[in-house]
């Protein structure tokens, strides 16, 4: 059998103004996916690994991935989407095809266009027209009609922190070798639930979480269902189609398919109520007040504060200042610290350049924050010594600085990337578990945090990942929408 696989992978927040470009993106092309691509957090990973095992010859088109962001730029998109249609005709022009198999996110948007995903599907279906389709999606994406158009068989994620992305993926292609050997079609049905949520509402190892995806894993497996997913959509995105999505595969049992998200649908929309923060929250201010408390009082450490505002990995500029203006603010019960405050960090590429242009031991002036998120950021100066720099790091190749103001550290980075990679900080020769009080720019910790942290705090912070999602000024979601409409009514 031969497969064509390929992938992309972004996450775009709306309220963030950045556009997402060339440099922000790693693409693996052509036979780079089967060798330099497998990571395990890829589901595109576990997709290769499946169809290898089952002795397919698989045709890798590209995969192109970022970190979460604002949209993407439409010429961008376009020599992405071009690239891969043509290695699909390639592949078409050698041989049959027999399967299609994608890693897709399911909430990325372009600037001009919004939804990509059912645009890209759109173009495959037109090069690959009948044969069986499926993708692997994050627990966020947002399901449109043009997507179950094209698709034949989806399925998400099942955890949030995410862990099961290569399982995920090699689900997808489990649903393609089953269409395939069988000789059935896939069918998809989908279940709107006009419910909007907080990634931090929603980890899936506590409730309602916990007992609605263990919903879906018992549907799988009964009545012919192979599938079937929770798509939370992505609340930093404004969009109308906006919404949560119980979806559900069978082999070629539509009725099943429409009665199992049918029973989702209702699961969820009964337990709304019960998606709350978790963590201990509190705004910006008293954050750090109770964190201050549960070194000096407690004698807790390290303890963790989320700059939940402000998360990179929830596609925000990372380089708002609410929360650092707060510790400026109570400095002095900083300072009777044992240690200093780590704070990782802040997206600023001028300030990181300054920094690796002055070396370590440098003692100079830089501005922090404020670059790209003027409504919630400003610029902030603050006089630091340079501790330490590093160029090139990780898939982005973003230079690194670590600089010390008074009794704090801060990192600093010259790309948009995440604060949760367990490599960022050692890269910087920093252990988190050496400080009393770490601020990360997280929502909730990911796991080589939540395994050292004594305490973890969210704050409520400002940002384009606002958490509170009733105060975000919304204009394109569809109307009613619960929490923004609290009293509505809604039936399956």
């Amino acid at each position: 059998m031969r497969i064509v696989i390929g992938g992309m992978n972004h996450e775009s927040n709306t309220l963030n103004p950045i556009i997402t470009g060339e440099e922000d993106f790693v693409v693996f092309r052509g036979a780079e996916m089967l060798e330099r691509g497998m990571l395990p957090y890829y589901s595109s990973t576990g997709i290769i690994e499946t169809l290898r095992a089952a002795g397919c010859e698989i045709v890798p088109t590209l995969l192109a991935r970022a970190v979460p962001n604002g949209v993407v730029s439409a010429a961008l998109y376009a020599r992405l989407k071009a690239e891969l249609l043509r290695r699909a005709r390639e592949a078409l022009a050698a041989g049959p095809v027999d399967g299609v198999c994608l890693a897709l996110h399911g909430s990325m948007k372009v600037e001009g266009l919004g939804c990509a995903e059912g645009d890209l599907l759109t173009a495959v279906r037109e090069v690959l027209p009948g044969v069986p389709l499926t993708v692997a999606l994050d627990m966020h994406a947002t399901i449109t009609g043009e997507m179950l158009a094209c698709a034949d068989g989806l399925v998400g994620y099942k955890t949030a922190p995410h862990v099961d992305c290569r399982e995920t993926g090699a689900h997808a292609a489990r649903m393609l070798l089953t269409a395939l050997r069988t000789g059935k079609k896939l069918r998809t049905a989908a279940a709107s639930v006009p419910v909007l949520i907080a990634g931090e509402k929603s980890e899936s190892e506590a409730e309602p979480m916990r007992s609605l995806i263990a919903d879906c894993r018992a549907a799988e497996g009964k009545g012919g269902v192979l599938a079937a997913s929770y798509l939370l959509g992505f609340p930093w995105a404004d969009d109308e189609h906006d919404a949560v999505t119980a979806l559900v595969t069978t082999l070629d049992d539509a009725q099943a398919a429409e009665a199992a998200a049918a029973r989702l649908a209702e699961g969820f929309w009964a337990r709304r109520k019960d998606f709350v923060f978790r963590s201990e929250h509190y705004d910006s201010r008293r954050s750090m007040e109770v964190a201050y408390e549960a070194v000096l009082r407690g004698g807790q450490r390290p303890v963790f504060v989320s700059d939940s505002g402000d998360n990179p990995t929830a596609g925000s500029t990372g380089d708002s200042t609410d929360l650092l203006e707060r510790i400026l603010e109570t400095m002095a019960a900083a300072g009777s610290l044992p240690t200093p405050i780590l704070y990782s960090g802040f997206y600023d590429a001028a300030a990181t350049a300054a920094c690796l242009a002055a070396g370590p031991g440098a003692r100079i002036r830089i501005e922090v924050g404020g670059v790209w998120d003027k409504v919630n950021g400003k610029r902030i100066p603050l006089e630091v010594e340079v501790l330490k720099t590093l160029r090139g790091f990780g898939p982005y190749k973003s230079d690194l600085a670590l600089v010390g103001h008074r009794c704090l550290r801060i990192v600093l980075t010259s790309k948009h990337i995440g604060f949760g990679d367990e490599e960022l900080l050692p890269a910087l020769g920093v252990e988190a578990r050496d400080y009393c009080l770490v601020v990360v720019k997280l929502g909730y910790l990911e796991p080589c945090f939540r395994s050292i942290a004594a305490r973890a705090i969210m704050a409520t912070s400002k940002g384009c990942s606002n958490e509170v999602l009733e105060s975000i000024p919304f204009r394109k979601v569809p109307r009613p929408l619960y929490p923004l409409d609290p009293d509505m009514e809604y039936r399956p």
